[in-house]
C-alpha cells in the first residue's frame, strides 16, 4: 500500500504584514520589513516530511529578514530565483547558491528590487548525515557554529532548483508519488548539491575580512536606529555612536540597501507604523501611532505611507 501524501500547506499574503510572515519556516520567527514601494504578494509553501520539511517563499518585493533557525536543525538554503544578488550575513548570495547554516544559526538577509524565491530545508544534523553516507558514500562538511556558503556546480544548482520548483507544483496538485520517494527526492537534491561544493577553501566558507566588517558595520547601525525609532533620523548622532564618518555609512547603506541610512530609518519606522495600524483595528488612531514612531507631520507621514504600501494609514487601520 502507498504511503500517505507528505502534509503540505500553501498559503498567499496579499499586501504587506509582518505578523503573518513571522512563521514562513518551521519553528523560526524570522521578523521582516519591507524595503521597496508597491504591491507586496508572497506564495509561502511548506512540505514536512518524517525527518525534514521544505519551505519556500516567493515575494514580489524586497524584504530585510532578521532571526535564527530553531535549535537542533541544520538548515540547507538557496535562493531558488532573484535578479540581483541578495545580502546574506555580510555576503552577496546570488540565485543558485548553497547555503549551510548550523544549529541555531542567526540570519541577517535582505533582498533586492525584483521577484524572488527562496528554499529551506531543515533536518536534525544525524539525519542529514545518515542520508548522505547512504547516498554518496560519506559525511557532509557541515558547520559546526554558523553558517558557509559556496557555488554550487551549474548542473547541481540547476537540478536542485528544478526540483524545489517541481516538488512543490506537484504537491500543491496533490500529484507527488508515495510519500517515502518523496522524501529521498528533494532531500538527495539537496545533498548532491552541498556534496559537490562543501570541501572547498575554509576562507569562503566564512567570508573576507572586508565582509564581516561591513556586515559588523550595518549590523551596529542597524542595532543603533531601532533605539531610535520614536524620533526622525540624526546622522550625526549615528556617526557618534558608531565612531564611523557620515560618508561612509552612506556609502556602506548604498552598496547593501541601494538607499543611505535615513531612508533605512523611514522605512523602518513605517513598517513599525503598519504593523501598529493592522493591530489596532480601531483601537489607536492614526495620529497617535504616528506620533510614537516620530512622524510629527501626519500629512507627510500619510504621503510615505501610501508610498510603501498603496494604501493610506486610515485604510489600513480600519481593515
Amino acid at each position: 500500500m502507498d504511503e500517505p501524501m507528505a502534509p503540505y500547506t500553501r498559503s498567499v499574503v496579499e499586501g504587506f504584514d509582518a505578523d503573518a510572515l513571522l512563521g514562513v519556516v518551521r519553528d523560526t520567527r524570522f521578523e521582516q520589513r519591507l524595503l521597496g514601494a508597491g504591491h507586496f504578494r508572497a506564495c509561502l509553501q511548506r512540505l514536512v516530511f518524517a525527518e525534514f520539511s521544505l519551505d519556500s517563499g516567493a515575494y514580489t518585493l524586497p524584504i530585510f529578514a532578521n532571526g535564527s533557525f530553531g535549535p537542533g536543525v541544520i538548515a540547507l538554503a538557496m535562493v531558488v530565483s532573484c535578479p540581483q544578488p541578495m545580502w546574506v550575513n555580510g555576503r552577496w548570495i546570488a540565485a543558485g547558491q548553497v547555503m549551510v547554516f548550523a544549529e541555531d544559526s542567526e540570519v541577517n538577509a535582505r533582498s533586492r528590487p525584483g521577484g524572488w524565491q527562496w528554499a529551506v530545508l531543515l533536518i536534525a544534523r544525524e539525519a542529514l548525515q545518515r542520508a548522505a553516507l547512504k547516498r554518496v558514500g560519506r559525511e557532509l562538511c557541515l558547520p559546526t557554529h554558523g553558517w558557509y556558503s559556496r557555488q554550487a556546480a551549474p548542473a547541481d544548482a540547476q537540478a536542485l532548483r528544478e526540483g524545489v520548483a517541481g516538488a512543490l507544483s506537484a504537491a500543491a496538485a496533490r500529484a507527488w508519488p508515495p510519500g517515502l520517494a518523496q522524501a529521498e527526492r528533494v532531500l538527495g537534491l539537496f545533498i548532491d548539491a552541498v556534496a559537490a561544493c562543501d570541501r572547498g577553501p575554509v576562507g569562503r566558507a566564512v567570508g573576507t575580512g572586508v565582509e564581516r566588517q561591513r556586515d559588523a558595520l550595518v549590523r551596529q547601525a542597524e542595532y543603533y536606529l531601532a533605539t531610535q525609532h520614536d524620533r526622525p533620523f540624526d546622522s550625526r548622532g549615528l556617526g557618534q555612536a558608531l565612531g564611523v564618518g557620515e560618508r561612509q555609512l552612506e556609502r556602506v547603506f548604498r552598496d547593501v540597501y541601494g538607499h543611505g541610512p535615513c531612508h533605512w530609518h523611514q522605512l523602518a519606522r513605517l513598517n513599525l507604523a503598519r504593523r501598529a495600524l493592522l493591530r489596532a483595528r480601531g483601537g489607536d488612531s492614526v495620529t497617535e501611532i504616528a506620533t510614537r514612531y516620530g512622524f510629527a507631520h501626519l500629512g507627510r507621514f500619510s504621503v510615505a505611507y501610501r508610498h510603501v504600501f498603496g494604501e493610506c494609514p486610515r485604510q489600513t487601520l480600519r481593515g
